[in-house]
C-alpha cells in the first residue's frame, strides 16, 4: 500500500482515477450508499499521500495540514446529502475551519508590504461583489455562513499568495494555482445552490475542480523546500 503513495506518478493516475470514479457514481448511481464510498475516498488517498510524503520542518506544519484535511474529509461526508440543511451548514462549517488551518499552515511570521496587497484586495473586492450580485436575494438564513465562507476562501488565497520568496517557486505555483482553482469551485457551488440549480454541467465541474484544487495543495505542500533569508 505505500508504494501507492510513494510513486508519484501512480499516485496522480489512481487519484484521478478515484477522482473520475467519484463523478460517474454522482452522475449514474444511488447517493446511499455507493456515494458514501467513493467521495471519502478523493480525501483518503489525499491524506494518505501526504503522511506518507510529508517533510515537516516543524510538528505543527504537519498538525495543522492532517487536521484541515480530516475536515475537509468529514465536510464532504455531510455534503453529499446536501439537501438537508443542517448537513449543508455542518460541512460548510467544517469546510470554513479546513480553510481556516490552510490559513495557519500557509502563514509565515515575515513582514510583508502592504502596498503590494492593493492589486489583491481591488479583484476580491470584485469577486465578491460580483459573485453577491447574483445570490444575495436568494441566500436568506444562509447569508451569514456563506459570507464567512467566501471572506475565508480568499483569505486562503492570500496567505498562498504571501509564501512567495519564502518557498521554492514549484511548492508555491502549485499551492497557489490549487487555492484559486478552488475558488472557482466554490463558486460554482454558490451560484448552483442559490442562483441557478440547472448551472450547467455542476454535478462534474464542482466536484472535478475541488478534486483538482485540492490535489494541487497536497502536492505543493509536499514539494515546499523553505527559502532561508
Amino acid at each position: 500500500m505505500s508504494k501507492l503513495f510513494e510513486n508519484r506518478k501512480y499516485f496522480t493516475f489512481v487519484f484521478g482515477f478515484i477522482l473520475i470514479t467519484d463523478i460517474l457514481v454522482k452522475l449514474f448511481l444511488e447517493t446511499f450508499p455507493y456515494r458514501y464510498v467513493s467521495k471519502p475516498l478523493i480525501m483518503i488517498s489525499l491524506i494518505g499521500f501526504y503522511v506518507t510524503n510529508q517533510k515537516e520542518d516543524t510538528k505543527g506544519g504537519y498538525n495543522l495540514m492532517v487536521i484541515a484535511l480530516f475536515c475537509f474529509l468529514i465536510g464532504d461526508i455531510f455534503l453529499i446529502a446536501y439537501e438537508i440543511n443542517a448537513f449543508y451548514i455542518i460541512g460548510v462549517v467544517l469546510f470554513i475551519v479546513g480553510k481556516l488551518f490552510y490559513v495557519f499552515r500557509f502563514s509565515n511570521q515575515k513582514d510583508f508590504k502592504l502596498l503590494r496587497l492593493i492589486p489583491f484586495f481591488m479583484i476580491c473586492f470584485v469577486y465578491m461583489v460580483g459573485l453577491m450580485h447574483f445570490v444575495m436575494g436568494n441566500l436568506g438564513s444562509f447569508l451569514i455562513p456563506i459570507l464567512i465562507y467566501i471572506f475565508v476562501s480568499l483569505m486562503v488565497v492570500l496567505f498562498a499568495f504571501l509564501r512567495k520568496n519564502e518557498v521554492d517557486v514549484k511548492s508555491y505555483v502549485l499551492v497557489l494555482t490549487g487555492v484559486v482553482v478552488a475558488i472557482i469551485s466554490d463558486s460554482i457551488t454558490v451560484l448552483q445552490s442559490f442562483y441557478n440549480p440547472n448551472f450547467p454541467y455542476h454535478k462534474i465541474l464542482i466536484m472535478l475542480i475541488y478534486g483538482i484544487s485540492q490535489y494541487l495543495i497536497v502536492i505543493g505542500i509536499v514539494e515546499e523546500k523553505k527559502i532561508n533569508a
